[in-house]
């Protein structure tokens, strides 16, 4: 026959203990704390009651009476319950390039973080990493982490150093009613054109003073695969200055170089006739034949 375990009753289990125990834990957790202490006239060892956060022991207990607690001066605290004899002193200061976020007062030390747009390492501030052309934040730097970048997607874009902002899409030409003139890539934005482009939509080219038409051929030529010697050189041309353009990444290059063509027409300048003239003369006459196909020019 089977035999079946009874619990002896006379003897109960460990686990018949276990919520008694638990409770006499949690009524002991919530008790005040208390050390212990030797009373000096008496040598007798005494339980005495600590003091709460923001105050220090004043005085001792005895026998007869419990622990006496005062408040902590001016630029002193304590942050827990304690024993001590005297509150502890507001050593922290702010330095360089940090801000007080937490004031000092009676139950907390003085905290100092890293000031907005820097970040904290091996106890300095540093100023938060920007994410160069091509690449976007992924997650801004805080007083305790630098920046963190990534590489711009397909479809999205950064075209300059920022500390702050994330890739931004390429815009949408047909949304605006106008033609794509440059594909955007991950340096730099799709730009749209109103100029009328390629044979199928025209019979006769834009005149050469066409504000829109002007700016796309910047646009077109700007950011052709030139090599980047080339387009220090055709920039140099257009200057008509002996002086070299300072070297530096394509798409850097691009930028300035863009930059200085829209300065060259903002003058008044007849930038459609100097440029095919600069591209003939720097011999990028692959380039020079796309514009006048491109914008129908003769």
């Amino acid at each position: 026959m089977l035999s079946r375990h009874v619990p002896n009753l006379r003897h109960p289990s460990k686990w018949m203990f276990a919520p008694l125990l638990l409770f006499l834990a949690e009524l002991d957790c919530s008790a005040q704390p208390t050390y212990q202490w030797k009373d000096a006239v008496t040598n007798e060892k005494l339980t005495c009651q600590q003091c709460p956060p923001g105050t220090f022991v004043a005085q001792h207990c005895t026998r007869d009476r419990q622990t006496v607690c005062e408040p902590c001066p001016d630029l002193h605290y304590t942050q827990y319950w304690n024993y001590l004899e005297k509150c502890r002193y507001c050593n922290v200061i702010c330095g360089e390039k940090q801000v007080e976020v937490q004031q000092c007062n009676s139950t907390h030390n003085r905290v100092c973080q890293c000031q907005e747009g820097y970040y904290s390492e091996m106890e300095f501030c540093i100023r938060h990493s920007k994410c160069p052309p091509g690449s976007g934040v992924e997650k801004l730097g805080t007083p305790f982490e630098n920046t963190q970048c990534g590489a711009c997607p397909r479809g999205f874009f950064s075209s300059s150093d920022s500390s702050t902002k994330p890739c931004q899409p390429h815009q949408d030409c047909e949304q605006q009613g106008k033609v794509t003139n440059v594909q955007g890539n991950q340096y730099h934005d799709t730009l749209c054109t109103s100029c009328r482009l390629g044979r199928s939509n025209s019979t006769q080219g834009p005149a050469l003073g066409d504000d829109d038409c002007e700016q796309a051929m910047i646009d077109f030529v700007a950011y052709q695969n030139i090599p980047v010697r080339k387009l220090k050189r055709l920039q140099q041309i257009l200057e008509g200055s002996p002086k070299k353009p300072a070297l530096g990444t394509r798409a850097a290059m691009q930028e300035k170089f863009r930059a200085f063509l829209i300065h060259l027409k903002e003058g008044h300048y007849e930038v459609t006739k100097e440029l095919l003239d600069a591209l003939r003369a720097a011999k990028l006459h692959s380039v020079e034949e796309k514009v006048r196909e491109r914008f129908l020019l003769s």
